[in-house]
């Protein structure tokens, strides 16, 4: 089989986002030799015509609407940011791209990840374990058997979700933190680089140290 007929099998896939996170995005793409990169979209103006990787930025969401391609993951580390995202492609009929897991993760049986979560380098997610639509599971992160984590959310490179922790919408679990088995985080949370979490989190709170205390 020729390149040509290659490239011609592959799904194509716009970008959304041309920061540093997208670069690890481009490059866990690029490993899976299933998409193939028309382009990236940011709102940054700066960055309009330049490459990342050999990709050009194309411009803004209103050049997106331009794009006969639908199919989208967004690669901006910001939880609200990448949420709100979500919604306007959807109401501009666009869609997340099915989840995408760096070869070197390890995915456990009975594992779910939704559409345009991304699976980084060296982590490990165990069985039974759910992941909801856009969340970022980050470099070396791992997440034990009969977790549930929500949509929008970032756990950070590092950080350890021990068995049958709960993670709401829109949280941060910071980089080396630490989540006891059985606790819940609510949504909107953040959870503080290396804190240790062994009781139950509130909504909208940010929570640092060991143990983890709640400081807003």
């Amino acid at each position: 089989m020729s390149q040509q007929d290659i490239n011609q099998q592959k799904v194509d896939i716009i970008v959304l986002g041309a920061s540093g996170h997208a670069k690890v995005v481009i490059d866990l793409i690029e490993k899976q030799e299933q998409f193939q990169i028309i382009g990236l979209i940011d709102d940054d103006p700066t960055l309009n015509g330049q490459e990342i990787y050999g990709y050009k930025v194309l411009g803004d969401k209103e050049e997106l609407e331009n794009q006969s391609c639908k199919q989208c993951v967004i690669a901006i580390g910001d939880n609200q940011v990448r949420n709100d995202l979500e919604y306007w492609l959807e109401i501009n009929g666009f869609v997340l791209v099915k989840s995408i897991s760096h070869p070197s993760s390890q995915l456990a049986r009975g594992v779910s990840i939704g559409n345009g979560s991304v699976v980084m380098a060296g982590s490990v997610v165990n069985s039974d374990t759910n992941i909801a639509r856009n969340t970022i599971i980050n470099t070396g992160a791992t997440i034990d058997h009969d977790c549930n984590i929500g949509n929008a959310v970032h756990i950070a490179p590092g950080a350890t979700i021990c068995g049958g922790v709960t993670v709401g919408d829109l949280t941060l679990i910071g980089a080396g933190a630490v989540i006891h088995p059985n606790v819940k985080v609510g949504k909107n949370v953040i959870v503080g680089a290396g804190a240790t979490v062994l009781k139950d989190i509130a909504d909208n709170v940010s929570v640092v140290g060991t143990p983890a205390k709640v400081i807003s």
